[in-house]
Formats: structure tokens, sequence, C-alpha cells
């Protein structure tokens, strides 16, 4: 049995984001990101944050 749950920011924040996976562009790894930013474990290499797929919350509101 599972009980109804107020949701939290926490869970709400979570729920807003998707799993990615894509190819390290520098040695052909296979990577996952968070909405469309990656870090290659294997080289170092990342891409850009502009290449993300949406907008990074700005200074003020990421808290």
């Amino acid at each position: 049995m599972t009980s109804e749950r107020p949701q939290t920011l926490a869970m709400a924040f979570l729920e807003s984001q998707e799993i990615t996976t894509t190819d390290c562009r520098r040695c052909g790894t296979e990577v996952s990101g968070v909405n469309g930013r990656y870090a290659c474990g294997v080289c170092g290499w990342v891409n850009n944050w502009s290449e993300g797929h949406n907008e990074l919350p700005s200074g003020d509101s990421d808290i």
C-alpha cells in the first residue's frame, strides 16, 4: 500500500529533469546526462552549457 504524500520542492524539481544519452564527441563513449548536458568520465569531455535542452536558472533563483 502506498500513501499519497505532498510534493516537495525537490520532487517537483526532479520531475522536470530528463536523463538523455549521446556519444562523447572526443572518444565516442556513450555518455548520459541531464537535459542534454553531458560530461565524459573516460576522457573528460564536457559539452557547452548552452547546448542543453532547457535554460539554466539564474544565479538569483538558483538556491
